[in-house]
């Protein structure tokens, strides 16, 4: 994939969350699920490195920044700050019991010259801490780009607040 093919995936994911997004119609804590529904800002922390599961930059608890969008009908629209070497992720989720959730989302991995490097999948034990915020336990399972698994149950921590 050349570099012009990677801005135009980027581009086209945009208008996509956009538009799924711009479709979302509950405000915040009237979706009737404990008030998940709406956008988030998440803060991620690798608690750990190692070969099978690599953190951002190769450090331990360095936070990196993500939006997360909770969409009444389940689906769940992602986006990194920490890194330009991957694409949104889009998944869903659905409520566990008494303010808890659970969601699942992939995202694909680029190499720096375009190419695909694999993919990860995230699977979110979700908890609001109140109504604007929230706290998680993720753990994430690493694809090369032929689909085979070369890491599993890496740990992430995540705190959020609503955003207005």
């Amino acid at each position: 994939m050349d570099k012009m093919s990677v801005k135009a995936f980027f581009a086209a994911a945009s208008v996509a969350m956009f538009t799924l997004s711009s479709g979302q119609t509950a405000a915040a804590g009237q979706d009737g699920n404990g008030g998940l529904v709406g956008t988030w800002n998440v803060t991620l922390k690798f608690p750990a490195c190692s070969a099978a599961c690599p953190c951002p930059g190769g450090v331990p608890n360095i936070p990196i920044p993500a939006l997360q969008t909770f969409q009444q009908h389940g689906s769940i629209l992602e986006v990194s700050g920490g890194s330009p070497l991957r694409g949104p992720g889009l998944g869903s989720w659905e409520p566990a019991e008494d303010h808890r959730f659970a969601a699942r989302f992939k995202f694909f991995l680029f190499n720096a010259d375009g190419s695909r490097k694999g993919s990860e999948e995230i699977t979110d034990e979700i908890e609001l801490t109140g109504p604007d915020a929230f706290e998680a336990n993720a753990t994430f399972d690493l694809f090369d780009a032929t689909g085979n698994v070369i890491g599993q149950g890496c740990a992430i921590n995540e705190s959020a607040t609503r955003f207005e």
